[in-house]
């Protein structure tokens, strides 16, 4: 019994660490993205601030630019908010697969358990990179936007 309960005792320890992990990505990705574009407004404004643009001298590729950045802004936001769904997604499975598992210890019917039934499949590399890369699309094309703005202001 006391095998059962150390092994207990681990599982919801990797759930709770999993968990931590977790909140501690969405707050860094939080603070990024949300607050990201607040701190380069107000850089913005505060350097030169409300810029009054001049629509009509705008010209057509000035224009294309605005419209691809605001693109690349919204896509962007978009794919980070889907790739952070599959993050957690995939992280709160693995931690109901060890939910179930500490059921099955408790309610005595660990018969079969193999260290396999215990690992965590990982697949969050490609979910971070991605995540990361659309950040970084998002910062340059809300640069792009605050610089095009200014040429034209």
């Amino acid at each position: 019994m006391a095998h059962e309960d150390k092994l207990i005792d681990y599982l919801s320890k990797e759930i709770e660490t999993q968990t931590n992990n977790l909140m501690a990505f969405r707050e860094r990705i939080n603070f990024a993205v949300f607050i990201g574009p607040f701190v380069l407004l107000g850089a913005t404004l505060y350097g030169k601030g409300l810029p009054h643009v001049n629509w009509g001298a705008v010209t057509r590729t000035a224009w294309v630019a605005l419209v691809l950045s605001s693109l690349g802004v919204i896509l962007s936001y978009l794919t980070m908010g889907s790739v952070c769904c599959l993050i957690e997604r995939h992280i709160w499975k693995q931690c109901n697969k060890w939910r179930e598992r500490i059921a099955q210890i408790s309610s005595g019917d660990n018969k079969g358990l193999t260290p396999q039934d215990l690992e965590f499949e990982e697949h969050l590399k490609r979910g971070y990179v991605w995540v990361y890369l659309a950040m970084s699309v998002a910062f340059v094309s809300a640069i792009t936007l605050a610089l095009i703005l200014q040429a034209y202001s």
